[in-house]
């Protein structure tokens, strides 16, 4: 009996999510803004992977002060940290997007969080750019 009491919980749940993310798919801008931060992603986990690869030591410098020269030194697997940052910023804005699509405010929302996210994706693709110029010129 339990199994089916899970089951049924479980396909309800299931539902609840597929028409969240039905509703958030339905509204063009929202198509054009998840479209853009998968883009931005792309382009992030490419930089990051671009980085490694270039890297010959065992150093990566991550953070540049003008006054004060570096100040930040971590070890190479550290740069797909900056891609999962963004990544987890753009599936939290989804996430809170899917909670309140019934909310009469939605599109409004959804324009918030989402340029939100595709802002943080930017900024990271952005801040990336910044760590290979530290680090390769």
């Amino acid at each position: 009996m339990s199994y089916s009491s899970f089951y049924v919980r479980f396909y309800d749940i299931r539902q609840k999510i597929s028409l969240s993310l039905g509703l958030i798919w339905r509204v063009f801008s929202n198509r054009v803004y998840l479209m853009v931060i998968l883009s931005w992603q792309v382009i992030a986990w490419l930089q990051a992977i671009f980085i490694y690869r270039q890297l010959t030591g065992n150093i990566l410098i991550l953070h540049y002060n003008v006054d004060f020269g570096i100040d930040l030194v971590a070890s190479p697997d550290q740069i797909f940290l900056y891609p999962l940052f963004g990544l987890i910023v753009s599936l939290i804005n989804l996430t809170i997007l899917a909670i309140l699509s019934r909310h009469r405010d939605f599109k409004i929302l959804a324009h918030l969080l989402l340029s939100a996210a595709v802002f943080f994706e930017i900024f990271l693709s952005l801040a990336l750019l910044a760590i290979y110029l530290i680090n390769f010129r």
